[in-house]
């Protein structure tokens, strides 16, 4: 029997690292580019001379790209590779900053960002990555890595931002700035990540893509305009709601489908769905809230604390640093528990940082307490529902179903965006032009109950058996693991690719 040459392991391990440096340098990226237009609005729209109403489809029609292109390049990383979709991704993505910042009118500019769409999918296939190539408690600590670095970068886009807009002299060269940045990006995806090794059926289910995009169209596209044209916004979320009927009759009956619906809904995943969606309410659903609610004057609405933007800026700066580091110890926390546990303890905290808010809205030390511990708790499900995704499902269908974790969230703000303007309009004080604290009350409490019924839902996913424990696979051979992850994979090529199978490591539960 040969003894494995530990330089050999410690070589590997340290070249495992290095790969996923890259990867969150790719992801730190994704964050900052989100990070750093919204501030820029304002000059971008005067440079172009567009109005308030044209300015903010440069944010809608990425968002609605990004509703499309999630679910289908995830599917098509495990057909093709999750590498070749992230290059293909991050090439779409390059092109589209470089549009955004030298095109001469809007509508190139507005091109530039429908080729900023696959930003979204580059989360989903990178955990894909690290799924095939990085096993136990090291593929968590790796999750929790990119998922703060995406936060990190987030918050550093945005503060930046405020940095080169003072600094540098015009707009085309404040916004050359993210070019830099996904350019260093893509030579690292081209260069030093490797392939994943898995693949799914080659088959494609042509109809079925056609069909979820044009659900995942009406339905952003309905919830975006339904509160300023309600009839149009109607008529697009009914459209939605049909097309995703017939969607799951196809599914259910086709060879090879787009989307694996008993998968989804099986008690492994559905739980991890449904709690994505309710966390992606809160998430997104409130930013603008807790700003507006932060900002009020006292004398004029009855409730605030009329802070500057730059005082408000520190506050969610610091709700973004919780989150990071909730995402970065997320992995120890579910060794101490377990993921399940991770996922039922974040939600309950958000829950409780709601109904702070609730009750002690009247003090500025209360709503900054509860908009940091509701971060801290973000964090804990930023890093825990993307792994409970990968773990429970299997190998040759990581991507597609972390792409529904990404897709499903997002729908969850978008909706909540939808409900809480209309939550605000019908509290809203006339002779104040904004709304009265009954609606932040009533939005935290949907808020409070969303993410408070989640632990009871996150209950009832199927635990693993004895002897199929998650950190008794990840612990067994964890070095020859390392040193076989760390090599560079060929590129498989669908036929000649490992069938599910073939694959010998074994599918994880929650």
């Amino acid at each position: 029997m040969t003894t494995p040459d530990p330089a050999l392991g410690t070589k590997s391990s340290k070249r495992l690292l290095a790969v996923v440096g890259f990867l969150v340098f790719v992801e730190f990226s994704s964050g900052f580019l989100q990070g750093y237009y919204v501030p820029l609005l304002d000059g971008i729209r005067d440079s172009l001379g567009v109005s308030d109403a044209s300015i903010a489809w440069f944010i809608t029609v990425q968002t609605l790209t990004a509703g499309v292109c999630v679910p289908i390049l995830s599917k098509l990383g495990d057909i093709f590779g999750h590498r070749r979709m992230l290059r293909i991704g991050i090439v779409a993505v390059l092109i589209g900053t470089v549009l955004v910042a030298l095109a001469p009118s809007y509508p190139l500019v507005l091109l530039g960002r429908v080729l900023s769409g696959p930003l979204a999918v580059w989360l989903p296939l990178e955990l894909a990555i690290v799924h095939n190539q990085i096993k136990g408690e090291t593929a968590r600590r790796a999750i929790g890595m990119l998922i703060s670095a995406l936060t990190i970068g987030a918050l550093i886009g945005s503060l930046a931002a405020g940095l080169f807009s003072s600094v540098l002299p015009s707009t085309v060269a404040q916004l050359l700035v993210p070019v830099v940045i996904v350019a260093i990006s893509a030579i690292f995806v081209f260069t030093l990540v490797p392939e994943s090794t898995v693949r799914t059926s080659p088959t494609i289910d042509w109809l079925g893509f056609i069909l979820l995009a044009l659900f995942m169209l009406a339905l952003l596209a309905g919830i975006n305009i339904v509160t300023a044209q309600p009839v149009a916004g109607a008529v697009l979320l009914v459209v939605a709601v049909v097309l995703i009927g017939i969607f799951v009759w196809w599914e259910l009956r086709a060879k090879v489908p787009a989307l694996n619906m008993r998968l989804l809904t099986s008690n492994r995943l559905w739980p991890v769905y449904v709690t994505s969606f309710l966390f992606g309410m809160v998430l997104f659903g409130t930013q603008s809230i807790t700003t507006t609610f932060l900002a009020g004057k006292p004398e004029l609405v009855g409730y605030g604390f009329g802070l500057s933007a730059g005082v408000i800026s520190l506050t969610t700066g610091a709700n973004m640093l919780l989150a990071a580091v909730g995402a970065a110890i997320y992995s120890f926390v579910a060794r101490a528990t377990s993921l399940k546990g991770v996922l039922m303890i974040g939600s309950a905290v958000i829950a409780l940082a709601q109904l702070l808010l609730i009750f002690g809205h009247a003090s500025l030390v209360f709503v900054v307490i509860g908009i940091a511990v509701a971060g801290l708790g973000s964090g804990l499900l930023l890093g825990g529902l993307p792994a409970a995704t990968t773990e429970s499902s299997p190998a040759d269908e990581t991507g597609i179903a972390t792409g529904v974790y990404n897709s499903v969230k997002t729908l969850g703000g978008a909706l909540a965006g939808a409900v809480f303007a209309v939550v605000l309009g019908i509290f809203v004080i006339p002779e104040a032009g904004a709304s009265g604290l009954g609606g932040y009350i009533t939005i935290w409490a949907i808020c409070a109950g969303a993410t408070g019924i989640c632990p009871i839902l996150l209950s009832v996913i199927r635990t693993p058996d004895k002897g199929e424990s998650h950190d008794q696979t990840a612990h067994q051979g964890e070095n020859d693991n390392l040193a076989e992850a760390a090599l560079p994979a060929e590129e498989a090529r669908p036929g000649q690719d490992t069938r599910p199978g073939e694959d010998t490591r074994p599918t994880s539960a929650v």
